[in-house]
C-alpha cells in the first residue's frame, strides 16, 4: 500500500505489488487501485515534461519522487501505434503500472471474464487480452518504442526551435540566429540526430497505376460496400452505424 502525494497535498491511494517478474521492465500491470499510470524507465517516454509532480509514499515509509509526466509509444503486433498518455515518471520504480481508471477515462473499453482481461481502444480495436497470473495480477508485456532520442529532442533548445519553425533545417536556423533576424532566438547548434518527422515528410507514396481499371458490364456484377461507425453522437433513431452498397455498373446506391 502506498500514497501519491500531489503538489496541493492531495493524497491518492496506490497499490505497489512485488512479484516474481517485477524485474522485467517491459511488463506493465493493469490495476484498478491506481489513480495514474506509472513508469520507472525514462527511456520508455516518447515525450516527457519535467516535474515535480509530488511523490509516492511506499509501505515502508520511504518515498519516491514523481519527476515528470509524459506519454509512451507502444507498437502493436500489426504495426499500429498507441500512446500511453499522462504517465508519471518515477525513478527507482521497479513495476510499471497501468491505471484501469485512467484507461476508462480515456475511452478505453475493459472487459474481465473467465480469468482474462480484454482491453480495446475507443474505436473497439483490440489492444490486448491478458490472462490473470497466479497472484491475481494482470501482467501485460508491451512492445515499448524506446523514446530516449525524442526526450533529448524535447530538452534541446535547438530542437525546440526546429519544431517551432515547422522543421526548418538547422543551417537556416543558424542563419536566422547569427543575423539577429528573430528576437529571442538563441544560438543554434547543429545536431547529428535524425528528425523522424523530417524523414517521413520527405518520403513519397507510390503513384496510382496508369491504365483503366476493370468495370462491371452488367448490374450487380460487382457491388462496393462499406460500413461507417461508431458515430458520435448517435442518430435520432439511436443508431451508430450505417452501411452502403454501390452498384459498380449503374453507380446506384
Amino acid at each position: 500500500m502506498a500514497k501519491l502525494n500531489g503538489n496541493a497535498g492531495e493524497e491518492f491511494t496506490v497499490l505497489l505489488a512485488h512479484h516474481d517478474i517485477s524485474s522485467q521492465q517491459d511488463v506493465w500491470y493493469l490495476d484498478s487501485g491506481e489513480s495514474n499510470h506509472m513508469c520507472g524507465k525514462k527511456e520508455f517516454f516518447a515525450e516527457l515534461k519535467d516535474g515535480p509532480y509530488g511523490s509516492v509514499s511506499l509501505g515502508d515509509s520511504s518515498k519516491l519522487p514523481v519527476e515528470g509526466k509524459g506519454k509512451i509509444k507502444i507498437i502493436q503486433k500489426d504495426g499500429r501505434k498507441e500512446y500511453i498518455s499522462d504517465t508519471y515518471y518515477i525513478p527507482g520504480m521497479k513495476s510499471n503500472i497501468l491505471s484501469i481508471g485512467q484507461l476508462l477515462q480515456k475511452g478505453y473499453i475493459i472487459h474481465m471474464e473467465d480469468m482474462f482481461l480484454t482491453l480495446r481502444n475507443a474505436r473497439r480495436k483490440l489492444i490486448a487480452r491478458v490472462q490473470m497470473s497466479k497472484n491475481r495480477m494482470f501482467p501485460l508485456k508491451l512492445n515499448t518504442k524506446i523514446g530516449s532520442c525524442n526526450i533529448s529532442v524535447m530538452e534541446d533548445e535547438s530542437w525546440k526551435w526546429h519544431l517551432r519553425f515547422g522543421h526548418l533545417h538547422f543551417n537556416g536556423l543558424k542563419l536566422l540566429s547569427s543575423g539577429g533576424m528573430v528576437r529571442g532566438l538563441p544560438q543554434i547548434e547543429a545536431t547529428r540526430q535524425v528528425c523522424e518527422g523530417c524523414v517521413l515528410g520527405k518520403q513519397a507514396r507510390l503513384s496510382f497505376p496508369v491504365g483503366d481499371t476493370w468495370r462491371a458490364k452488367a448490374p450487380l456484377q460487382m457491388v462496393h460496400t462499406d460500413i461507417c461507425g461508431p458515430l458520435d453522437p448517435m442518430s435520432y433513431g439511436g443508431n451508430r452505424y450505417f452501411i452502403t452498397f454501390i452498384d459498380d455498373f449503374s453507380r446506384k446506391t
